[in-house]
């Protein structure tokens, strides 16, 4: 890993593990958007939300798109995820034109949208019954899953009886279930506090290590977007536009030691001159 020196080469050594890169450029793109525009109409006022995005994601890698609120990063991922039409451009997932809501991916929202009246393992489960799949085919890995967030005896919990946090990883393991190949993540952490919300990124790094799906986080927070991405990619305001991809050449898992480190921080810096320039940032 280039770009440390002296001790602190050192301490993120140790943090760094064997693992292949993500991005493989000989591979088909799992999403592929090409000069995509999208407005929003109401009464007499049209909105330009997009405004000629190209993005391409690999097999693998974990996105990471951060901007403004109204830049449209929810906008991108809906249209992706197909639950939004949009005005022209290309969209592509899976080799395959979306042109409506798609089936092998998971979403996870803000909201963990949990139903009150199902405990925990019975709001994982719903995802099967809505697919019309076997709920009993899937119970070993709901367990397994709840048990990697630790949630192990937590199954017969009501979301009532859990916390901000918890209720969130039940969203999540509901999410990757059905075993998806791509998973989408839309502020899935704004509405936690700083500590739950950290823990909570450490718990997704660890998760999607060891299932290495597709993954596309959308985040407000420059220093979540560096520590969990393979890329950055960061957006203007409205109209939303991509201002810059930035690679991120960090060693994973990112702990302490990379968090903490000056390439780190200088990760963070870049993205905060982006946001700078366009005076979202003023000091």
């Amino acid at each position: 890993m280039t770009g440390y020196a002296g001790a602190e080469e050192g301490a993120v050594a140790q943090a760094d593990v064997p693992v292949k890169p993500a991005r493989q450029t000989q591979q088909a793109a799992h999403i592929d958007i090409g000069d995509l525009r999208h407005t929003f109409q109401r009464g007499g006022m049209i909105t330009m939300a997009l405004d000629g995005v190209d993005l391409s994601v690999q097999p693998g890698e974990l996105v990471v798109v951060v901007g403004p609120s109204g830049c449209g990063k929810s906008t991108l991922l809906r249209i992706a995820a197909g639950l939004l039409p949009f005005t022209s451009g290309r969209v592509r997932v899976g080799g395959r034109d979306v042109a409506g809501p798609q089936t092998d991916l998971g979403i996870v929202f803000q909201s963990p949208v949990l139903l009150d009246w199902r405990n925990v393992l019975e709001n994982v489960l719903i995802q099967l019954e809505l697919r019309r799949l076997d709920p009993a085919r899937y119970r070993e890995r709901a367990m397994s899953l709840l048990a990697d967030v630790g949630l192990a005896g937590f199954e017969d919990r009501r979301p009532r009886e859990l916390s901000g946090g918890m209720r969130q990883r039940v969203a999540i393991v509901r999410a990757l279930i059905h075993e998806p190949t791509l998973l989408m993540m839309d502020e899935p952490f704004g509405a936690l506090d700083a500590l739950t919300r950290e823990q909570m990124r450490i718990d997704l790094e660890k998760l999607w290590l060891a299932q290495r799906h597709t993954l596309v986080f959308v985040t407000h927070g420059i220093t979540e977007a560096v520590a969990l991405a393979d890329r950055v990619v960061v957006m203007t305001p409205r109209p939303g536009r991509i201002e810059k991809i930035i690679a991120v050449d960090l060693p994973r898992p990112r702990d302490k030691a990379v968090i903490t480190s000056s390439r780190f921080t200088q990760y963070c810096d870049e993205i905060t001159e982006c946001f700078m320039r366009y005076g979202v940032i003023r000091y």
